[in-house]
């Protein structure tokens, strides 16, 4: 008898198209990373990344080895702190995980996209951050390299956040 062996993750996007499925991609996708985690949001979308599937992937990958990294890139850093996004709690927990930057350059600002990527070959993206529908990939090592050199790209021009650090130093 020969034990099961899942199939492998498909290969092409897979379109999202409602707020369930962009979650469990989300949450599969920071599960799978290894040592990083890169996410790009208008205002840390609170019916994604306040989903407690997303913040048990987020809490396990943070906590489970060392030189683990979560890149935030926020284009409103005002909005999560006003809805006291649950989000920034574990972030403040762990702040040798969590690194959080505004775009503040208003070229980067007129692109709105969103994304999460992980360093696995797994992304979520949405070309309007404020909507859920993307599409997405559990293995797609060329897209994720794509979209990290755009985030790293604006990461290296954006402002550090420094109000959310627990003592605002």
């Amino acid at each position: 008898m020969t034990a099961y062996t899942p199939p492998p993750p498909p290969t092409d996007p897979v379109r999202i198209t409602d707020q369930a499925t962009a979650v469990e991609m989300t949450a599969r996708i920071i599960a799978d990373a290894r040592r990083q985690v890169w996410i790009r949001s208008l205002d840390l979308d609170p019916w994604l990344f306040d989903h407690p599937d997303v913040l048990d992937a987020l809490r396990g990958f943070a906590t489970h080895g060392h030189d683990t990294r979560v890149l935030i890139l926020l284009h409103d850093h005002a909005a999560p702190q006003a809805a006291h996004a649950k989000l920034l709690d574990l972030a403040q927990r762990l702040p040798s995980v969590f690194e959080f930057r505004e775009v503040n350059d208003p070229a980067y600002r007129e692109d709105r996209s969103a994304m999460v990527a992980g360093d696995a070959g797994g992304y979520y993206f949405r070309a309007q951050g404020d909507a859920f529908e993307g599409s997405a990939n559990l293995s797609s090592r060329a897209r994720v390299r794509q979209l990290k050199e755009r985030f790293d790209e604006i990461w290296e021009r954006s402002r550090v956040i420094s109000e959310y650090r627990a003592l605002g130093i």
